[in-house]
């Protein structure tokens, strides 16, 4: 039986974005709302595919509040149905708003990471991120928590979800400090594929003796030029997967207005 799974990236959601003229903010401020862009995609996908499982590598908000996150989780509920839903954590991604809004928990700023096992694979949700530090971080409780969630799955195929990007020469943005670690702990087991985002730009590979791909981003997509400015465009992207008797294919989708948001000057 073949599995259909949609992998997005990168909304940094939010309601409302705060007024502003310059820099980073005043390039959110002139963005559409990503809903748009997220709409479309799905639409796209349901059109082809019957969709068995979203997974979103991380930013779902921009240091969003807990009612911007419930209102996501609803809003998707409401184009995917039932569809099983599994996310991972981003840089700006507040955890306890998160748990708050999304979960219905009680407030907690710890890690977020979760083991589903799944008909056909189990999912691996590893929170590789810190609110306000960019590259985010994989401490040694992290690696150790991860190192024994691997042993305990046994002869499944298992997909790890999380954030930040792990390869060097794979973006101008810096993967997480601690990518040589991390990638040493998943090469004790072969995974079924590695999956993140953060980059905003589509990357297909192999890491640590897996299969290796980054989702475009559904908010906007950074450009850089010259003296530290950024071109900021309305450019999207989204990855469709199909699982067949444990082997996986991968199409990555990539779309465009041509239009550019706002150009800052990042440093």
């Amino acid at each position: 039986m073949t599995m259909n799974i949609l992998h997005i990236s990168d909304i940094h959601f939010r309601r409302r974005y705060e007024p502003c003229d310059d820099g980073y903010k005043g390039m959110l401020f002139c963005m559409q709302s990503p809903l748009i862009p997220l709409n479309s995609c799905i639409k796209k996908v349901q059109k082809k595919d019957k969709i068995d499982l979203l997974l979103i590598s991380g930013d779902l908000t921009e240091d969003g509040d807990p009612e911007d996150y419930a209102y996501l989780k609803d809003h998707l509920k409401r184009l995917m149905g039932e569809t099983k839903m599994i996310v991972t954590l981003g840089n700006h991604d507040n955890k306890a708003n998160f748990r708050k809004g999304w979960l219905k928990e009680k407030e907690d700023g710890g890690f977020y990471n979760q083991v589903f096992h799944l008909k056909d694979v189990s999912v691996i949700s590893f929170d590789s991120s810190l609110q306000g530090e960019p590259d985010g971080t994989v401490g040694e409780k992290q690696l150790a928590w991860l190192k024994k969630a691997l042993e305990e799955i046994k002869n499944r195929p298992v997909i790890l979800l999380t954030h930040h990007h792990l390869l060097k020469n794979q973006s101008t943005t810096s993967p997480v400090p601690q990518a040589e670690k991390l990638l040493k702990v998943i090469k004790e087991q072969k995974l079924l594929c590695i999956l993140n985002g953060h980059t905003h730009h589509p990357y297909v590979g192999t890491a640590g003796g897996s299969r290796y791909f980054t989702a475009g981003s559904l908010s906007f997509c950074g450009e850089s030029e010259e003296n530290g400015a950024v071109r900021f465009e309305e450019k999207y992207g989204y990855n469709l997967y199909r699982i067949n008797e444990g082997e996986i294919t991968e199409e990555v989708f990539t779309f465009t207005t041509n239009k550019i948001i706002k150009t800052v000057f990042m440093r």
